[in-house]
């Protein structure tokens, strides 16, 4: 076991299945980035998206979805749904039943039993002994078949949802550290701030606007490299998207990273106690130039042309 030891969270969003053989960021090029953090020592790796990189809201009739076939081959750890995967729910549960990794997601229900969705709320992932919890959530404002007369799901409150769900992880687990991700960031995410006891960090990705109305084109948001046709939401400004901690009375302070940039990575470090872990601090980079300038992965992209 080791004494000190961190762990990379690569996370990734609305990258509109960007496989790969183009400028910008892709699937291709955050493989080769992974790889190349994969040899660094006494690190461990976690592979997650929050949203929007699947295309379920693009035309595609190929039996497998392209994007599910890459994110096997690179080991994603587990994704987020936001409201570009929820467009389609039939698509995205197709997409779904191809994955090799969890989609968690504890507000998205079953509109009888309120019950999640799509799998578990939350994952637990042993690092290094350490039990490090996931727990996500949608935080978005679009409702999915919302003027269905039978509705095949359900969006439940968001703060409501993460409470309850953290009561049961601490209840039933005892994890050592607890992170929560929530995709599409809305003015519901204050409500969520005031149950977060327990909770070592908090991760929102940002709700993207398509291009159109004002005549403007696609924008390169905050300077990050964001390509596609998606600006910000204007009810957002760059000010919301540094990193800034909420000390609280009698609680440990929370960091909450709101980004705008489609990949970002966080290192967190520890140190092992006798029979604890002792949370050391963390460091966060939008890498979106870097990843961009990175050659492809060419295994990934055979893969991807054999299979469609």
């Amino acid at each position: 076991m080791q004494e000190f030891f961190s762990i990379s969270l690569i996370i990734t969003q609305h990258l509109n299945r960007s496989l790969g053989g183009r400028q910008g960021v892709s699937l291709s090029k955050v493989s080769r980035y992974k790889r190349g953090l994969s040899h660094e020592e006494n690190t461990h790796i976690l592979l997650c998206d929050l949203g929007g990189s699947l295309g379920i809201d693009q035309d595609f009739s190929k039996p497998r979805n392209p994007a599910i076939t890459c994110m096997n081959y690179m080991m994603y750890d587990f994704g987020v749904f936001n409201h570009q995967d929820l467009s389609n729910v039939s698509k995205l549960r197709r997409a779904l039943s191809f994955s090799s990794f969890p989609w968690m997601n504890c507000n998205v229900t079953h509109p009888m039993t309120k019950e999640p969705f799509f799998g578990e709320p939350y994952n637990v992932f042993n690092i290094n002994g350490m039990k490090l919890v996931v727990l996500s959530g949608y935080g978005g404002t679009f409702i999915p078949e919302e003027k269905a007369k039978n509705p095949n799901l359900h969006i439940s409150g968001l703060g409501s949802s993460v409470k309850r769900w953290l009561r049961y992880i601490y209840d039933s687990v005892d994890p050592d550290y607890v992170i929560v991700c929530i995709s599409d960031w809305s003015d519901e995410i204050d409500e969520v701030l005031q149950d977060m006891e327990g909770v070592g960090m908090l991760v929102t990705g940002s709700h993207l606007q398509e291009a159109g109305g004002d005549g403007e084109e696609s924008s390169d948001a905050g300077g990050n490299g964001m390509t596609g046709n998606a600006v910000l939401s204007p009810r957002i400004s760059a000010s919301q998207y540094e990193t800034y901690s909420v000390p609280e009375e009698g609680t440990v302070p929370l960091y909450h990273h709101r980004h705008n940039s489609q990949v970002m990575h966080i290192s967190l470090n520890f140190k092992t106690r006798t029979s604890t872990y002792e949370y050391l601090g963390h460091s966060v980079s939008l890498i979106d130039q870097e990843v961009s300038q990175l050659s492809e992965d060419y295994n990934l992209l055979d893969l991807v042309h054999y299979h469609l």
